[in-house]
């Protein structure tokens, strides 16, 4: 299996283009983090690498020895044999990443099993799909409170009027992006000017946004499920995640799967989380199985409404994988049990930041390894150079 690395294929989905140019901060994440993929791949698998980047691999090698390779377009002619009638995993499915590896398998004459895309994708993948679906929850469930719904507009002169009458601060969200992309914080009453231009500008992109009340939110964390090719459907874990205040993620924590657990229940009768999991397998089984096969990730909330805690069941479904996806499968294939730590992704503006950092980590919090398993320490998951801006790493 060939895996590849295109964080942000939301917009791509949404301009459902062959020929979709991505903004240069997302083709940088994705060059940069490139090798994400190989802490989840198996045995024999490769990970595709744009530029040179699988020559600076040496620090990561040292504990990486799960036998995936890094290959780039250099080695599709000495490692054709390898690479021959292998299948391609994306971390999300969009036009542009299926052209770009249906272009090389053509040129190369390579047989390899690519995904194909479907216009259902595109509906599956919006906030508006996830929307139907928290309402059937809501309707399912007293625990969950009808507030929590959001509202659809698709006129800027109805949601001026709505924000009047509001009495708590709003969340507009456009239908396709993520880690923070699309969303603005509106304090109720009037819009101003450039709150004004900002979601006319969603409303003219994608027709329509939702608004929903801003809640006191304790902390976020993520159902994550597998569908295969016998449309079977299983849920594979938790994830507890950080974002920044703009919504953009920020870190996992990192620990087994049975305290994740534990930490939400401090909050959420497990009996409601079995319960909403068992859901979320049958809407996926009935709803994406017959479409898609792949990772789906929900996003979930932890708030506080009067002196009680309360569930927020589904912000949003990714179909694709995610960070949380990462998270698990880090703990599975690398982490002692005795780890508690966190994975990190951070941005670096200046040149050589990234790398300072790293060397610092690196003296902080030396490796430490018991029955081939990372117990503490940090480890960057990508090379790191004096070029590195988008750095991804664990630490605990």
């Amino acid at each position: 299996m060939i895996h590849y690395f295109n964080p942000g294929h939301e917009t791509a989905v949404l301009y459902a283009s062959k020929h979709y140019q991505p903004p240069a901060n997302q083709v940088k994440m994705q060059q940069e983090l490139a090798f994400l993929p190989a802490w989840y791949a198996r045995s024999g698998d490769f990970v595709w690498m744009e530029d040179d980047g699988k020559e600076k691999l040496n620090e990561i090698e040292s504990v990486f020895s799960s036998g995936t390779q890094a290959v780039s377009p250099k080695d599709l002619v000495d490692k054709r044999a390898d690479l021959f009638a292998q299948r391609v995993d994306l971390w999300g499915i969009s036009p542009q990443s299926i052209e770009l590896f249906e272009k090389l398998n053509k040129a190369y004459d390579l047989h390899w099993q690519i995904p194909e895309w479907k216009p259902e994708y595109a509906a599956l993948g919006n906030r508006f799909f996830a929307h139907g679906i928290l309402s059937f929850l809501i309707s399912t469930y007293p625990e969950i409170e009808e507030e929590i719904l959001p509202q659809l507009f698709s006129n800027i002169d109805e949601i001026e009027h709505y924000l009047v009458l509001c009495q708590k601060q709003q969340l507009v969200k456009s239908p396709y992006s993520s880690s923070g992309r699309g969303l603005v914080w509106l304090p109720p009453g009037k819009l101003s000017r450039s709150e004004k231009q900002i979601i006319s500008g969603m409303l003219k992109k994608q027709s329509c946004v939702s608004i929903e009340n801003a809640l006191d939110k304790q902390f976020d964390f993520s159902m994550h499920f597998e569908n295969d090719d016998e449309r079977t459907v299983r849920f594979i874990g938790y994830s507890i995640f950080q974002t920044h205040t703009k919504g953009a993620y920020e870190k996992s924590f990192l620990s087994a799967q049975d305290e994740l657990e534990k930490r939400i229940a401090t909050f959420i009768e497990v009996k409601l989380l079995n319960s909403i999991q068992k859901a979320f397998v049958e809407i996926i089984g009935e709803k994406y199985a017959p479409f898609y096969k792949g990772n789906i990730g929900v996003d979930m909330m932890i708030y506080q409404s009067g002196n009680r805690y309360r569930l927020h069941p589904c912000i949003e479904i990714n179909m694709r994988k995610s960070m949380g996806y990462l998270a698990i499968r880090l703990q599975e294939n690398y982490l002692h049990l005795s780890f508690r730590g966190e994975l990190r992704v951070n941005y670096y503006s200046l040149v050589g930041e990234a790398l300072k950092k790293h060397n610092e980590l690196k003296m902080q919090y030396p490796l430490t390894m018991e029955e081939k398993r990372i117990r503490s320490g940090y480890l960057s998951l990508c090379p790191v150079t004096e070029t590195t801006h988008y750095h991804a790493y664990l630490i605990g």
